[in-house]
């Protein structure tokens, strides 16, 4: 499989990352149009038009447009570019693997770790893990944003 070197234009490159690496994808960010093979943007900067945009467009290099900012529209679209199938994704085992994520990150070192919104269930259930792993958890924002974070002790 060739490896995908992506311009990313508003687009959370931290996001991505955990995206290629949870469908185990040979994905690349570079900071040079010229090394692109592909631009990945959000549909409100698209429509905008931005001198990146326009330049890559006028280069032939494809541009790949989410509509929001989430790993999970990522996914879809890395799944799409490489000619995966994806089955629907069952959000428990989805998150589940993201706050496994985190709290890897978080008992490696870093301060905290903000995972995407979920549902309230789904919450709970990131809690538990936090608490199961000695670490200390709190929801923030309002439903339907309502999302987990989580600190060392």
């Amino acid at each position: 499989m060739q490896k995908l070197r992506v311009y990313t234009y508003g687009v959370g490159k931290n996001r991505l990352d955990q995206a290629s690496r949870n469908l185990h994808l040979p994905v690349e960010m570079t900071d040079d149009l010229r090394q692109a093979n592909a631009v990945l943007t959000l549909k409100n900067y698209y429509r905008r038009r931005p001198q990146p945009i326009s330049d890559a467009e006028r280069r032939g290099i494809p541009v790949y447009v989410l509509r929001a900012n989430t790993t999970s529209q990522m996914e879809g679209c890395l799944a799409d570019i490489f000619g995966l199938e994806m089955a629907d994704p069952d959000p428990l085992a989805m998150a589940v693997s993201e706050t496994e994520d985190a709290i890897r990150r978080v008992l490696s070192g870093q301060k905290s770790a903000d995972l995407s919104p979920q549902n309230s269930y789904i919450r709970r259930q990131q809690h538990e893990m936090a608490r199961q792993a000695n670490l200390i958890s709190h929801s923030y924002g309002k439903e339907p944003r309502r999302h987990v974070r989580i600190f060392s002790t």
